[in-house]
């Protein structure tokens, strides 16, 4: 009978997971492209997450359930579940570079797209969710994982947007002029005046 060392099996699955991880993730898609490609986008809270083993045991995924607040794209209403790679059954832990946990009670926007099985799942694992965060001392929300060409598509789509000193090391953006700028987008996909 053949032993693998707990140690090495887990370092062949990561080198076997993480660039089937990296091969999906869409890093540099624009925003506008985003939009236009994502058949729903929701804001909504985590209401609970748990891990798995996928359908042919390849892979331990996470369902995470979302409660619904507010459709920007699409049908998506109530409860919704994403399914996203990485997770831990029992004393297995899979870890995928840019797919983060979701935590109970968090804010965020996601734009999601259905997966081979009709799961849905975040576009680009981790491109297609932007974290809200509250300010404790002023209660305002803010839209974090932003990058600088996100505010440039926002400006377009929605012409007098705030983006003046938001242009930070990680940019930020107020949660109500982030969804009114996906707003501008879906209705207008393909920019301009």
């Amino acid at each position: 009978m053949h032993r693998l060392h707990v140690p090495s099996f887990l370092f062949l699955l990561s080198c076997l997971v993480t660039p089937a991880a990296r091969a999906t993730t869409i890093a540099e898609m624009p925003l506008r492209d985003m939009v236009s490609l994502a058949p729903s986008i929701v804001r909504g809270t985590v209401e609970s997450s748990s891990s798995r083993w996928n359908e042919d045991r390849s892979l331990i995924v996470t369902d995470v359930h979302i409660r619904v607040t507010d459709v920007i794209k699409g049908h998506d209403s109530g409860v919704i579940v994403i399914t996203q790679p990485g997770g831990k059954v029992g004393k297995l832990r899979v870890e995928v570079d840019g797919a983060s946990p979701y935590q109970s009670g968090q804010e965020a926007v996601l734009f999601l797209a259905p997966d081979a099985h009709g799961h849905q799942e975040v576009l680009g694992v981790f491109r297609g969710r932007f974290d809200v965060a509250t300010d404790a001392r002023t209660g305002k929300k803010s839209v974090h994982g932003l990058k600088a060409s996100d505010l440039d598509a926002m400006q377009v789509a929605k012409p007098g947007l705030p983006t003046e000193g938001v242009r930070a090391a990680e940019p930020t953006m107020e949660l109500d002029d982030f969804l009114n700028g996906l707003r501008g987008m879906v209705q207008n996909p393909k920019g301009g005046k």
